[in-house]
């Protein structure tokens, strides 16, 4: 996402995380030099008023801000049925998923949602300014875009199985649903909110999914997934979640609030229990 706004012209890309070492490495890629890298922490809320400090001492506002924290925490995968199809005892389903501490589980929605709230608090100043900014609307005239807030969800919030995670399915409907409410709410405030849900991308959360499944590297080519699993038999690429990010930021992307863009090469359609 960084990439991509640095090489469309944005004149600044503040990128907030925990890691300098990654936030210095997604720098160093860029075309423009235009990333400045901050640390934060977003389930800290001193640690992201520090972040806000630091970002408004270097721009008047701020057009766009993506939430996209997040971490999977645990599986929590009940034990599988036998190879006779028969299912494991209850005793033992309970033991695996009780022995998860309940910390693991709360961290979860502390970093997918709370994160992504209290990140919205913090920049709405900055946002706030990039509307007063605005020229006056001309009759006949396109107006340029209201600021925009776009939260990274998942289309496992849509899904009651794949991936198998109670803590990380729950996290994603809850973030999914927060953006519903934060368009709703800041409507009058012309702050725009979206979503995106992505199925599998390549990335420090996903690696798992990638080695088990003997895929060459970033799976972007047709035929590195089974078409049962994503009927596009690949995985995203960067050019997909870069021109979505680019769309949603545009003139073009101006008419876009309060909604769930879901970029998966079809797999939502076609995994089991989609409700």
């Amino acid at each position: 996402m960084a990439k991509a706004l640095d090489a469309n012209n944005a004149d600044k890309i503040f990128v907030l995380g925990r890691r300098e070492d990654a936030l210095q490495e997604t720098s160093s890629q860029t075309i423009h030099n235009s990333v400045i890298p901050i640390q934060c922490d977003v389930t800290s809320k001193e640690s992201l008023e520090a972040a806000y400090q630091a970002v408004a001492a270097q721009t008047t506002h701020v057009d766009l801000l993506i939430a996209n924290s997040g971490i999977m925490g645990p599986l929590m995968k009940p034990p599988q049925p036998a190879a006779d199809g028969s299912l494991p005892p209850l005793s033992k389903v309970r033991d695996e998923l009780f022995n998860i501490p309940m910390e693991e589980f709360n961290n979860v929605l502390n970093v997918n949602v709370t994160g992504a709230y209290y990140t919205f608090l913090a920049f709405l100043p900055l946002l706030e300014a990039a509307n007063k900014r605005r020229a006056a609307p001309q009759p006949g005239v396109l107006s340029s875009p209201t600021a925009q807030v776009i939260i990274t969800s998942s289309i496992a919030g849509y899904n009651r199985k794949v991936p198998f995670s109670f803590a990380y399915n729950t996290s994603k409907v809850a973030t999914t649903h927060l953006v519903k409410m934060l368009a709703t709410n800041f409507a009058d405030y012309d702050i725009r909110v979206n979503g995106i849900a992505p199925g599998l991308y390549y990335s420090e959360m996903s690696t798992h999914v990638f080695n088990s499944g003997g895929v060459q590297g970033q799976g972007v080519s047709e035929g590195s997934f089974p078409r049962e699993m994503i009927p596009a038999t690949r995985s995203g690429s960067e050019e997909d979640i870069a021109g979505l990010i680019i769309w949603l930021a545009s003139n073009s992307g101006g008419y876009i609030n309060g909604n769930i863009v879901i970029t998966d090469g079809g797999r939502i359609s076609v995994v089991p229990a989609v409700y």
